[in-house]
């Protein structure tokens, strides 16, 4: 007698954590053989076996990862630790006992939470960038004047990066917030900027080059994060 049946749901792990998978819910008490077959999407496909009249565990292909949760005589369910993009993919338990042959397939789905960063540049465009996350995160502001603009990068990898620009308002009261939402966050993150924070002033268009002078105030303590990455040095001019 074989029995098998597709899981109803996928199991979802956070890259880098533990992902356990289970086997069809049988008795063990005549247990013969049980077999992991795991076909990934990417990669070779590998198994994981254990003979109970042997005592004995075979690995077919399968990284040191992947290994049983506790002992496979009581339960033989699947732990991968930790997990890596690559291990998405199918996950197959089948179980021999004296009563018959019993499956359970199930698919992991693993997640990776994007970098989160907030910029704005000398055109006075504020930028929400969450970079590298599976699935794509979704970006939305508190405030603003609804003009937003959206782009994607799909990498090889399967992960993708969001670009979310705003105009900077000009009022001297006003705030942006930037509301980053993913699967593999537990709740929504915030990056705020107020009008304290930045400001630009002093804007000139000479005729003929296009060339402007901006200047650039930023609170201090701020400053490291807002500036990260562009090179600005105190005191905090810059000449556009």
């Amino acid at each position: 007698i074989t029995r098998c049946s597709i899981s109803d749901s996928t199991v979802s792990a956070v890259v880098g954590t533990r992902a356990v998978l289970r086997c069809p819910n049988t008795s063990m008490s005549s247990l013969i053989l049980v077999i992991w077959k795991i076909r990934p999407k990417s990669g070779s496909h590998c198994s994981l076996a254990y003979r109970a009249d042997a005592s004995k565990t075979d690995r077919t292909n399968c990284n040191e990862r992947m290994t049983w949760e506790s002992n496979p005589d009581h339960d033989p369910a699947l732990q991968i630790h930790p997990v890596r993009l690559a291990d998405e993919g199918n996950y197959t338990c089948e179980i021999a006992t004296g009563d018959g042959t019993f499956c359970l397939a199930s698919a992991l789905i693993v997640l990776v939470p994007p970098v989160v960063t907030l910029t704005h540049d000398s055109n006075g465009i504020i930028v929400c960038q969450a970079s590298a996350g599976k699935p794509v995160a979704e970006i939305s502001w508190a405030q603003g004047n609804g003009h937003s603009t959206e782009n994607k990068t799909h990498h090889i990898n399967g992960t993708v990066t969001i670009l979310s620009s705003m105009p900077m308002i000009k009022s001297t009261n006003a705030h942006l917030t930037c509301l980053v939402t993913h699967p593999a966050m537990n709740q929504t993150q915030t990056i705020e900027l107020s009008s304290s924070e930045y400001h630009f002033s002093n804007w000139f268009l000479l005729s003929g080059n296009a060339m402007y002078i901006c200047t650039l105030s930023v609170q201090t303590s701020l400053l490291n994060f807002i500036l990260a990455g562009t090179g600005f040095i105190y005191p905090v001019i810059v000449l556009c």
